[in-house]
């Protein structure tokens, strides 16, 4: 097999890599967030979930999510970021830091998909402002993929399939 052919057989192949990043001090938007997961396993993608919370926030539904680190960014072909709280809070600034130490020169292949605490219905201030970081450090900002309508859960997990397969 000629190597050019060899070399498209293996993109067709290869698994997306999805991190799913996630603000929470409810287990509504983990749950949205663990849906995008299932989602994108489900179309037999790698996942990485990461909690963003303030110094001392109270656990959500599961433990050990690990803590967002400039390697994750990397690793990732997609960034999915739920945003519980509409104004951007002192989480972030994990998120921020990451994105402005991490290598960027795989960050033009990358996309990025935000929601809040609704899913995605709506675009809040700090989606906004997550999403111009991420367009900053060169990566694709993405619109919502499925149409606002039924059970958020099921969109979110739908969302989950259409980004991994990209």
């Amino acid at each position: 097999m000629p190597a050019e052919e060899e070399l498209l057989r293996q993109g067709a192949n290869r698994m997306s890599n999805v991190l799913v990043i996630f603000q929470a001090d409810t287990e509504r938007t983990e749950q949205l967030a663990l849906a995008v997961g299932v989602g994108a396993v489900e179309s037999e993608a790698n996942i990485r979930l990461r909690r963003l919370a303030a110094a001392g926030a109270v656990e959500v539904g599961h433990k050990g999510y690990g803590t967002l680190k400039e390697t994750d960014l990397v690793w990732a072909d997609i960034f999915v970021v739920g945003l519980e709280d509409a104004q951007p809070k002192q989480e972030l600034d994990g998120l921020l830091s990451a994105l402005t130490a991490a290598d960027k020169s795989t960050f033009p292949q990358k996309q990025a998909w935000t929601f809040g605490a609704e899913g995605a219905a709506g675009k809040t201030e700090a989606q906004s402002y997550v999403e111009a970081a991420f367009q900053a450090a060169g990566v694709t900002v993405l619109p919502a993929l499925v149409p606002d309508s039924g059970d958020a859960t099921e969109r979110m997990k739908e969302t989950g399939r259409q980004l991994a397969r990209r």
